[in-house]
């Protein structure tokens, strides 16, 4: 895959490549997450759920994932 023209984020302390204007929901998708099983923080602000499908990622962002530990 060539990287011309894809910008560079940070998520849980490794760099990726992504396409422009990649919306949150597409990048949980491209790593295979299921959102309803995560939290996520882009530079330290937690992203609302509903707010998924249409935050749009800014290059340089800073994610972390929060996964969901289910036991019992």
């Amino acid at each position: 895959m060539s990287t011309e023209g894809m910008m560079q984020i940070i998520c849980n302390d490794e760099k990726k490549e992504i396409r422009p204007d990649s919306t949150l929901i597409a990048f949980l998708a491209e790593l295979g997450v299921k959102p309803d099983t995560v939290f996520v923080e882009c530079d330290g602000v937690i992203i609302k759920r509903d707010e998924y499908e249409t935050f749009v990622l800014p290059e340089g962002a800073r994610l972390e994932l929060i996964r969901f530990v289910g036991g019992g």
